[in-house]
């Protein structure tokens, strides 16, 4: 048996292919030509494994973004939307407020009109109350219109 005290080194089991030794009978220059032949074409294809997976965190860091960045457009079309609809109902309750307040004015005058006309015989002021009346209740479309 051997000694204990000495160590020995172990050696890495020599794996014969059939390929790499016919390879070693080649001369010298031949060695050389198919090992850049092989280099050249070789039969695998695309990066190492460690790089490949590092691509492929980088590629799902991206998608991740993506997708969060997608996310908060989602939700700031969510409160333009709600923004949106606030100024359109607060604007809608002014002009519907105005239009109520026009409405009354006109009647107002239709009503002091026919009195005047009717009851007290003046026809210099009741006359036009009355027409101007109905012209602003007739009016009051475009009165009640913006521009834009």
């Amino acid at each position: 048996m051997s000694d204990p005290t000495q160590i020995q080194k172990a050696q890495p089991p020599t794996v014969v292919n059939p390929e790499i030794a016919e390879i070693e009978k080649l001369p010298p220059e031949m060695k050389t030509m198919v090992s850049l032949m092989a280099g050249f074409f070789r039969s695998t294809t695309g990066p190492d494994p460690e790089t490949a997976k590092m691509m492929a965190q980088t590629e799902m860091h991206e998608e991740s973004c993506k997708l969060e960045a997608y996310g908060k457009s989602i939700d700031l079309r969510s409160q333009q939307s709600r923004l949106d609809h606030e100024f359109r109902r607060t604007k809608l309750n002014h002009d519907t407020s105005k239009s109520f307040v026009i409405m009354a004015v006109c009647v107002a005058f239709m009503v002091c009109g026919l009195y005047l006309l009717v009851a007290q015989n003046n026809t210099t002021v009741g006359t036009p109350l009355l027409v101007g009346g109905f012209a602003l209740l007739g009016g009051k479309v475009s009165l009640g219109k913006d521009k834009d």
